[in-house]
């Protein structure tokens, strides 16, 4: 799991969101692990953020789940880049399964489209009353279609808010280096004494 990403592409009100809440909420469950998440839940171990900054530093298992990512990480937002960068390449160190959804998968920047390990493409079946993903390993490039039947039932147990519009995503670190400065003193006494030298 650490490391991991897996995005989720489609339309407004395709059942993205869906998706993703229930992987997150049946891994959460099972493990006993937190989200932290901006969407509006009050599921047990869910933690609403708003913010990179948010997100504990330590190597305890994670999920952190970002809806409408594009809301922040937009593909052509440079000035936030570099924070992104440094997110999505610690991932596996912080033992973090990273999921997001998207409208598009071009909408967001490409260093996280290019680390997904699956890529979940999702349409509603007006028809059939269905809503049928495709799941596509980014790594051997195989795929497997599966459809859900739309139902009373299978809303009933959602603890999210489905109307909820995410804010702006806070991606800047701000806090990032003292967060990481305090846990090295913590964890690698030494570390800090050969950094402190090396500024003298």
């Amino acid at each position: 799991m650490p490391g991991i990403i897996i995005g989720a592409m489609g339309q407004q009100r395709s059942g993205k969101t869906l998706l993703m809440y229930l992987l997150a909420k049946n891994i959460s469950t099972a493990e006993k692990i937190p989200v932290y998440t901006n969407l509006q839940a009050d599921d047990e171990h869910f933690n609403f953020i708003n913010s990179i900054d948010e997100i504990p530093l330590n190597f305890d298992p994670k999920i952190v789940l970002i809806d409408e990512i594009y809301n922040g990480a937009d593909a052509q937002d440079w000035k936030i880049l570099k924070d992104v960068s440094i997110l999505i390449n610690t991932l596996g160190k912080q033992n973090v399964l990273f999921l997001f959804t998207t409208i598009d998968f071009s909408m967001v920047y490409n260093r996280i489209r290019n680390q997904m390990k699956y890529a979940v493409m999702v349409k509603t079946n007006q028809r059939t009353d269905t809503i049928n993903y495709r799941i596509l390993d980014c790594e051997n490039l195989g795929y497997k279609d599966f459809s859900i039947q739309k139902s009373e039932s299978l809303f009933k147990e959602l603890r999210y808010d489905t109307s909820y519009v995410p804010l702006d995503f806070d991606w800047t670190m701000d806090n990032f280096r003292n967060k990481l400065i305090n846990y090295y003193r913590k964890q690698y006494p030494n570390i800090i004494k050969y950094i402190q030298r090396a500024k003298k």
